[in-house]
């Protein structure tokens, strides 16, 4: 690749052994003269939460998995969560996916860690002195939890509310047992709670504390309570008895209230909550399932490994149907008329379905369950006082400087790992808050990062990619969980895989042989030529 700089054609004098480095990126931190730069690997360059994933990695095909849990840990305190759950981007931006169409398994290996190290094993993050600050979380979804936890690492008091009796928000109540077992968010959450942090539930918002209250006794709030409002159809028929809606059917589950859900089930949707509401359904004895919606079989949104688990189970998918009314027989559903589909989004790409009435299509149902999406509920909005307001999308600042907004209240519906990254993002808006400092400043710059480099692809395994384990559905009551983790000689083989894209690297050829890169190096994988008297 051409060199746009001069000192970039002068000879490198820093050595990086591979086989040590675990790419953590102290040694860049701590270069004096800005020489050094870190090649960031694709995988952690597309993980919203920037997951060291390549050093995660290397550490497994080296055959240290406690070591390669301490490293995940140290920006990621729920890897048995998104080791399950997580949408996965850093695999589609893998670059063994573009030169062999398999992405190394990168959410699976991470499963793999949270299910064979025990988290009891490896120390609690180093906490900062305590700053004497108190921080107020209403939410203990994914982005309350990630806040809750980069700011207790910062030394304020963190108190977390939440108005479900355990935290955990939509972690905890609205993903079904066989995806994501609640003792796996239980387990994650008490890691937190050794750390300090205060969870007090059911509590909710402007019934049993109040804003006034809260900045009376807190110097920031955060506000993420999630998109707990269910889509409604909109169409005749919605309201008869049978007819459910998603996120209010799971959570009814995970409560222990199972209802008589007849023989034929129709699911109307294909995301996420859709899937799980069908699988959730053949586990309460239904008979025929079928999950119809009005995307193409290319545009289903729901993770495509999801649904292939769903559709060997017996799932029925028809696509490209949208619902015109909901059939009543002896006051019940009894039905639904669909029409065909023809465009989902218009040349814009906004969300304007395109139908032809002249197309029908009519089904047979005791059940309906409606899951066609979420949208926020502003009431917590309400209750402080900045509904309508714009929220800064930089620093989750609302327009009261003491409250800000985080995960999907703030964005809408989007990934587990996004809403995570929305929360931290929140958080280092407080903690700059707290200690005085710009809420702006530096904070677009990406870092002393390169990403547009030449990958080496000669020290992987050229082996095809380890197929993650699934247990076999056994029929009516079997909640277990499906997917399982790989053995341990399986994660090494399939960790191999990896190319190891990045690496520290100095870019500029200006050192001056000052060594903290070296000292400071935690594994003695950097080393800087120097004449040998100077050394």
């Amino acid at each position: 690749m051409s060199s746009p700089n001069l000192l970039e054609s002068l000879n490198d004098n820093i050595f990086i052994d591979k086989d040590k480095c675990t790419f953590c990126g102290i040694c860049v931190e701590t270069c004096i003269l800005d020489n050094l730069r870190m090649k960031l690997a694709p995988c952690s360059h597309a993980c919203p939460l920037g997951v060291n994933a390549q050093g995660y990695i290397q550490l497994i095909a080296r055959g240290k998995p406690v070591e390669a849990m301490e490293l995940l840990l140290e920006s990621l305190p729920f890897p048995g969560i998104l080791g399950r759950i997580c949408s996965q981007p850093c695999e589609q931006q893998c670059h063994r996916k573009k030169v062999q169409g398999q992405a190394v398994a990168i959410r699976a290996l991470k499963r793999y860690l949270a299910d064979t190290v025990l988290l009891e094993d490896i120390p609690l993050p180093e906490i900062s002195a305590k700053t004497g600050k108190k921080v107020a979380i209403i939410g203990s979804g994914p982005a309350g939890l990630m806040a809750a936890f980069d700011l207790a690492l910062k030394g304020h008091a963190v108190v977390v509310f939440d108005s479900e009796p355990f935290p955990g928000g939509m972690l905890r109540w609205a993903i079904p047992e066989f995806r994501l077992p609640a003792s796996v968010v239980a387990r994650e959450v008490a890691r937190l709670s050794n750390l300090g942090i205060d969870f007090r539930c059911g509590i909710r918002l402007g019934e049993n504390i109040f804003i006034e209250d809260l900045k009376q006794n807190f110097q920031a709030i955060i506000l993420a309570t999630g998109c707990q409002r269910h889509l409604l159809l909109g169409c005749p028929g919605e309201n008869l008895p049978g007819v459910y809606h998603g996120l209010p059917f799971l959570k009814d589950l995970s409560s222990g209230i199972k209802p008589d859900i007849g023989n034929k089930v129709i699911i109307i949707g294909a995301g996420n909550v859709a899937l799980d509401a069908a699988q959730s359904v053949l586990r309460l004895g239904a008979q025929e399932v079928s999950m119809v919606c009005l995307e193409s079989r290319d545009e289903i949104p729901a993770f495509s490994w999801a649904l292939e688990s769903a559709l060997a189970e017996g799932v029925i998918l028809k696509y490209s149907w949208g619902p015109t009314h909901i059939i009543e027989s002896n006051g019940r559903v009894s039905g639904v008329e669909f029409q065909r589909c023809l465009n989902v989004f218009d040349a814009q790409n906004r969300f304007a379905p395109c139908f032809d009435p002249a197309e029908k299509m009519n089904l047979q149902a005791d059940t309906v369950i409606v899951a066609i999406g979420q949208a926020t509920d502003s009431s917590c909005l309400d209750c402080c006082g900045i509904q309508d307001s714009p929220v800064d999308p930089l620093t989750l600042q609302s327009r009261d400087a003491m409250i800000f907004v985080a995960g999907d209240l703030a964005q809408g519906p989007s990934s587990v790992v996004e809403a995570m990254a929305s929360g931290r993002r929140a958080a280092e808006s407080v903690n700059r808050l707290l200690a005085g400092v710009d809420l702006h400043y530096s904070r677009a710059y990406a870092g002393p990062i390169e990403t547009d480099f030449e990958i080496d692809t000669s020290g992987a395994t050229e082996r095809e990619r380890m197929v993650i384990p699934q247990r076999t559905f056994e029929g009516q009551g079997d909640f277990g969980e499906l997917e399982l983790a790989f053995d341990h000689e399986t994660a090494r083989l399939e960790a191999q895989r990896c190319y190891s894209c990045g690496q520290p690297f100095g870019k500029y050829r200006t050192c001056w042989f000052c060594l903290p890169c070296e000292v400071e190096c935690p594994h003695d994988a950097l080393w800087v030529e120097i004449p040998y008297l100077l050394r």
